[in-house]
């Protein structure tokens, strides 16, 4: 997420959605402007929310868009597999190696 993208779902953008159409957000939790989804909900324009990430960490159980029956919030672990952490341990013990022999850094990419 950056500043171009930051609040990226707004009132335009749901306005354009179809009356009771699903919204689903599993990239991050600032995409969305919180108040415009929320006035949607008690609306009634958005007809379900999906979410695995959260406006603000950590995720504050009283959140008024809990209270709603259409909201489905699960946890944030799609990319939590055995194939991510093997990949993941691969990467860590190369960099280990290169910074060990002096070598230039290879394998790694600065995200986020």
């Amino acid at each position: 997420m950056n500043s171009e993208t930051a609040g990226i779902i707004d009132t335009t953008f749901i306005s354009s959605m179809r009356k009771g159409a699903l919204l689903i957000n599993i990239a991050r939790g600032g995409l969305l402007e919180y108040d415009v989804v929320l006035h949607n909900l008690e609306m009634g324009h958005l007809g379900s929310l999906g979410i695995d990430v959260a406006w603000t960490e950590p995720f504050d159980p009283d959140d008024a868009v809990l209270k709603f029956p259409n909201v489905i919030i699960t946890p944030h672990v799609a990319g939590v597999t055995e194939y991510s952490y093997r990949f993941m341990a691969k990467v860590v013990g190369d960099v280990a190696l290169q910074l060990h022999t002096g070598e230039s850094l290879t394998g790694i990419e600065i995200v986020n």
